[in-house]
């Protein structure tokens, strides 16, 4: 029986599936954007981290989407212009 699970990038620490969907890979959003604003590079850091760990749980198949500005770590792993 075919199975979806739902995990925050937290929970995904470890795990790997055939096919993940990323959602909100959006600037303001990965990174949030009081951490972008306010310089917080240890907190930005950190969500690089966990963009990381997102992207690598895909065995096959990784789909990420993102609204109005990609995220600038999509640009940094180079996924995006």
């Amino acid at each position: 029986m075919p199975v979806t699970t739902l995990a925050t990038l937290h929970a995904a620490k470890g795990l790997e599936w055939e096919r993940v969907f990323l959602m909100g890979v959006s600037d303001g959003v990965l990174p949030l954007e009081n951490n972008s604003t306010t310089g917080d590079q240890a907190s930005i850091d950190e969500e690089r981290r966990l963009f990381y760990v997102g992207i690598t749980r895909a065995k096959s198949d990784l789909r990420l989407s993102y609204r109005g500005k990609a995220s600038r770590f999509l640009a940094e792993a180079g996924l995006a212009n």
